[in-house]
This record gives structure tokens, C-alpha cells and sequence, in this order.
């Protein structure tokens, strides 16, 4: 291969130049505050989402625990009334079933008691999870909300960095166009092994590419 001319070496490092910007702008589309902003932000909604889940089983098996206790003192409250009933309306006139009669409604009426004690513990813990279901449903709809104007922003920046990318590119193949196939060849090669630089330039005693220092006697 011959040598490349002076002005296809200043074409190289023009192209060489052009390849700087594009990697970065690649990476920077890679990286936008936005997307990353959005991706965090979806991990949110979709914790508060999972969150809301549990909250809202452990809601259902409490409100079957409140309306079983509720049948149950009902059932309880009726069972007082009728024995209640059987001990006024004159149907019990022996001493002794009527002391089992009034001991019934005594254990009756404690048992409606421990019930209701237990209803009151449980309507306070379906109104707390109530509450925490209603809070999470809000701060989920804010998540979305958010997600979506992150959405609309990383869409907007993307699309300045699309475009500019590709007047980049338009570029480069303008400036690979004006270069030897076996020169353009080799140093894409060496771009590729060197992390992205394939030519350098030497000033003074160091170059650009390798960033060495050389002394007078190797140059």
C-alpha cells in the first residue's frame, strides 16, 4: 500500500475526530438523565403497584374476618333475645331451667362482648389498610404521571441527539469516502483494538493517539 498523503493524514483525523463525537453521542443517547429518570421511576409505580397487591389481600381477609364477626353477633344477639324472650313470656316456670335460662344469657351476652371487641380491633385495622390501599393507589397514579412526562422528555432530547447523530453520520461517510479502501480499512482495524482511536498525531514529543512521549533521538 502506498503512503497516504498529507492531505488524506489530515482527512484521517478529521474522520478520527467525527468517530470522537459520534461515540459520545452514542453513549450519551445510552445515558440519558431522562431514561434513566423514567426507568426509575416505572421501578416505583411498579413497587407501589406490588405494594397495593398485598394491601389489598390482607383489606379482603379482613373485611371476611369483620363480616364473619358481624353473622356472629348476630347470631349471638338473637340467641339473647329469644332466651330472653323464653324467660319472660311465662314458657319457663321451673327454678332451676330458669337459672340455666339466665345463665345462658349471661354467657350469651359476654360472648356479644368479646365479639364486639374484637369486630372494633378489626374495623380499625380494615380502616388503617383502607387508608394505606387509598395512599398507594395516589402515589402510584403520581409515579405514572411522572413516568409519563420522563417519557415525553427522553422522547424530546433522544430526538435532538437522533438528529444530530445523523448529520454526524452523513459526515463520516462523506469524509471515508475520500479516503483509499486499504487506508479507511486499516484504520478502522485499529480503532476497533484500541478502544476507538485509530490514528493519532504527533506534536512535539508526544502523540495523541498512544499518549506517549518520545525522546528527540526516537523521533
Amino acid at each position: 500500500m502506498a503512503e497516504p498523503t498529507s492531505a488524506e493524514l489530515d482527512l484521517l483525523l478529521e474522520l478520527q475526530a467525527t468517530d470522537h463525537r459520534l461515540r459520545k453521542l452514542r453513549h450519551q443517547l445510552d445515558a440519558l438523565p431522562e431514561q434513566q429518570q423514567l426507568e426509575s421511576t416505572l421501578a416505583r409505580a411498579g413497587e407501589l403497584d406490588r405494594q397495593h397487591d398485598d394491601v389489598r389481600v390482607e383489606l379482603e381477609r379482613a373485611s371476611s374476618r369483620q363480616r364473619q364477626l358481624e353473622r356472629e353477633v348476630e347470631v349471638l344477639a338473637e340467641r339473647r333475645d329469644a332466651e330472653r324472650a323464653r324467660l319472660y313470656d311465662g314458657s319457663v316456670v321451673n327454678a332451676r331451667e330458669m337459672k340455666a335460662v339466665e345463665a345462658e344469657i349471661e354467657t350469651t351476652v359476654r360472648r356479644i362482648d368479646e365479639h364486639e371487641e374484637l369486630l372494633l380491633e378489626v374495623l380499625e385495622q380494615v380502616e388503617a389498610l383502607e387508608a394505606t390501599a387509598a395512599t398507594l393507589v395516589t402515589d402510584g397514579e403520581a409515579a405514572r404521571a411522572r413516568a409519563g412526562e420522563l417519557e415525553r422528555a427522553r422522547d424530546e432530547a433522544a430526538m435532538h441527539l437522533l438528529a444530530e447523530l445523523g448529520e454526524l453520520e452523513a459526515e463520516r461517510d462523506r469524509r471515508a469516502a475520500g479516503l483509499p479502501e486499504e487506508l479507511l480499512r486499516r484504520y478502522e482495524e485499529t480503532a476497533e483494538r484500541a478502544g476507538g482511536t485509530g490514528v493519532g498525531q504527533q506534536i512535539d514529543n508526544s502523540c495523541t493517539a498512544c499518549r506517549l512521549t518520545r525522546t528527540r533521538a526516537d523521533i
